[in-house]
């Protein structure tokens, strides 16, 4: 993950649970990291791109009217798809946690007494994942310099022969 999105957002209208998973992650990590306690709030600061948001599932405890956890998702996605979210719910439902990885989320952490160590676990889960693609994204590259390059060898073999300047005859003659 580069530096730009060595940031950590975290969505929740209980700004209690906010500051707590806030300091946790402050010491955890080395990441910078911002709270929010609605989905607009998060949209409006999407041009500094985090790597990582946790998102509540329902943010609308506060203002009825505010967008939920899903539609801030869906719109987080279509702003910065490389940005990796993981939902927060007190919901322990399978559907629910399904229902936001079809979304797009990275994960899905119910909260509860051990959701401050499974969101540091997410977090060196995401940073091991980039690290793991940009490590396949180099040795899909370097097979295919291998495989241009060797195709390069056989053409010019080809041509030299075709040419008579070596021959398929064994010996000094």
């Amino acid at each position: 993950m580069s530096n730009t999105h060595k940031k950590i957002f975290i969505v929740d209208d209980d700004p209690i649970l906010a500051e707590m998973l806030k300091d946790h992650l402050v010491k955890m990590t080395s990441y910078e990291v911002k709270v929010f306690n609605t989905g607009e709030e998060i949209l409006k600061s999407m041009n500094e791109l985090p790597g990582i948001v946790f998102l509540d599932f329902y943010l609308d405890s506060v203002n009825k009217n505010a967008m939920n956890g899903l539609e801030v998702l869906h719109e987080i996605k279509k702003i910065s798809p490389e940005t990796d979210v993981v939902m927060l719910s007190g919901q322990d439902k399978i559907e629910v946690a399904v229902k936001t990885m079809q979304y797009g989320a990275f994960d899905y952490i119910v909260k509860g007494e051990s959701s401050f160590y499974r969101a540091e676990k997410v977090v060196f889960n995401i940073y091991r994942y980039k690290r793991l693609q940009g490590n396949a994204s180099k040795y899909k590259n370097m097979t295919i310099g291998l495989a241009v390059g060797f195709g390069l060898l056989v053409i010019l073999i080809l041509w030299l022969q075709l040419s008579g300047k070596i021959t398929d005859m064994p010996g000094w003659s």
